[in-house]
């Protein structure tokens, strides 16, 4: 039982603490109002993928805050602590973790490590999806970050478990590559084509910032020319990036490079071969039933590389070869249940894990069906690739409106309050005859606590609806900046045509949300203003 043993007797290292049977223990302490800072540092759909989307790296909010860690009984004082994470694994009380150890004074370690990373794990319920799959990620030959659990308390207030996993830095890379001299780039919405290629982010000094050896790729597969092996093999070891592929497949990664979005990768290339080899990360997604259900069957060929490999009839079947051998050597279904079966009773005794052990039922239902489904995916066809979308400025709203507190539920809102509004979109600029206005508590669902809808029926039949949700001790305050982060907004619009069933218009953004009266009790008076660009959804030309 190879796996078994591959699995929960790894000999115990000092570097990074990883240690599969133990729970690392870690102790934060950081001022409260750095804490609160980290904690509400975000990202958005709105600034990541607005203004000049995908013409570079994707630039992350987060900054570093001093701070005192001890970590198994060894302590440091005066290291730097910053939440990571890009949009779906954010968190304002739960914040994925990057920990510098040497951010203020250089040369400081511990166990061997001067940079720690605890993921929050918020969109994987178990909170054990990553450690199984970047061991057999690792089992399969593959460069794979270690991974265990931590629990984690921050001013001494109750722990809770995090997901321990090595980052992919220079120590990574001297441990599975033997050098750390070549370049290393992180992908995220990244690929070797003309629109995404820019977005791939060079992660360390010796990293060719030009982007170089990625622009050849993709000029690769721009030239129209035929791929053969030897070709492709100038740029990428294609036998690891067969076996990184199928594991992206076997364990569900449908977030990964070969899947939906091309996204949750790096890829570094050697100094000595001068091939990109491909690393995974981001694996919180993975071991989901959920991918059984759909229509279509899928091999996760959604990019370039992938397309370019089942294309060509001499490549195409070193694919299906290298993912039937990795079903038949690395996903051995006893085995991977043996292990959810450790880190369940490993993680049992832990509070915080109580409401969660009951969700690992998916994980083994997925490894139990998922070789059926693989068997029944093949033969592997190129998936055609949309192109990419961005957020980008659509049109304008302004309106000004008063209303009283408690009237936001109306199912008409023309019977409560009025508002003057004026809109310009692309080829609609209405006169509206009639207008009604709204707000109060909102309902459990909001992204705020309270929430403003306007209304307005133009002189061409349609009825509009700017709908807004807010903190409402802020508005108290005076105005509010529309950032999608704190306070978001939408506007709706309907028709008899449509059977008056509600349509996305498009987003507020960049604006603001005025109140020169603001009384958040029952039948208080609401009056204020409103102005902001609108945004929406456009698919990027690759011209």
């Amino acid at each position: 039982m190879f796996f078994l043993a591959y699995f929960s007797c790894t000999e115990p290292t000092a570097d990074g603490n990883f240690d599969p049977d133990h729970i690392v223990d870690i102790q934060l302490t950081i001022e409260e109002e750095d804490w609160n800072a980290l904690c509400h540092q975000s990202r958005s759909f709105f600034s990541e993928f607005a203004d000049d989307c995908m013409a570079a790296p994707f630039s992350g909010p987060y900054t570093y805050f001093p701070a005192s860690i001890t970590m198994d009984e060894q302590s440091l004082s005066n290291i730097g602590v910053r939440k990571k994470g890009f949009i779906g694994s954010q968190s304002t009380t739960k914040p994925s973790l990057r920990i510098n150890l040497d951010e203020y004074e250089d040369g400081v370690e511990l166990f061997q490590t001067d940079n720690i990373t605890l993921n929050n794990a918020v969109q994987d319920p178990t909170r054990i999806r990553q450690c199984i799959a970047y061991s057999l990620f690792e089992k399969a030959g593959l460069p794979a970050s270690r991974c265990n659990f931590a629990r984690v308390s921050i001013n001494g207030k109750e722990p809770t478990i995090y997901v321990h996993v090595e980052p992919i830095k220079r120590s990574f890379l001297r441990r599975t590559f033997g050098s750390d001299d070549g370049d290393l780039y992180e992908g995220t919405i990244s690929d070797f084509d003309p629109i995404r290629q820019h977005t791939f982010e060079p992660k360390n000094s010796d990293t060719d910032e030009s982007l170089t050896p990625i622009l050849q790729l993709t000029n690769l597969f721009q030239s129209g020319e035929a791929i053969d092996r030897e070709s492709l093999e100038e740029h990428l070891n294609l036998d690891a990036f067969l076996t990184f592929w199928s594991m992206e497949i076997l364990t569900g990664h449908w977030d990964g490079y070969s899947g939906n979005n091309n996204n949750n990768f790096y890829i570094y290339r050697d100094p000595t071969s001068l091939q990109f080899h491909f690393i995974p990360w981001g694996l919180d997604d993975v071991f989901d039933p959920a991918l059984h259900q759909e229509e279509e069957r899928s091999t996760f060929s959604a990019s370039a590389l992938t397309n370019a490999i089942l294309s060509e009839p001499e490549l195409n079947p070193l694919f299906e070869e290298k993912l039937r051998l990795m079903l038949d050597t690395v996903w051995n279904e006893d085995e991977i249940l043996a292990e959810v079966d450790r880190i369940e009773e490993l993680l049992s005794a832990e509070p915080y894990m109580e409401p969660h052990l009951g969700e690992i039922s998916s994980i083994r239902d997925y490894i139990s069906v998922h070789r059926e489904y693989i068997e029944n995916s093949l033969p592997a066809e190129p998936t055609e690739r949309p192109n990419p979308y961005c957020i980008q400025e659509v049109g304008e709203i302004q309106a000004s409106f008063e209303t009283t507190w408690g009237t936001n539920n109306n199912e008409n809102p023309f019977e409560e309050g009025s508002a003057d509004i004026s809109i310009e979109m692309p080829n609609w600029r209405p006169n509206f005859l009639n207008s009604g206005a709204g707000a109060g508590f909102a309902e459990e669902e909001s992204r705020g606590d309270s929430t403003l809808v306007l209304a307005g029926y133009s002189d061409d039949d349609v009825l509009l609806y700017p709908y807004l949700e807010f903190d409402h001790q802020r508005a108290a305050e005076g105005s509010l900046s529309i950032d999608q982060i704190t306070t978001f907004g939408s506007v709706y619009y309907t028709t008899e045509e449509l059977g008056y069933s509600p349509r996305h218009a498009g987003y507020l953004y960049g604006g603001s949300l005025d109140f020169e009266v603001f009384e958040a009790t029952e039948g208080g008076t609401i009056r204020g203003s409103l102005s902001s660009p609108i945004y929406n959804w456009k698919e990027i030309s690759s011209d």
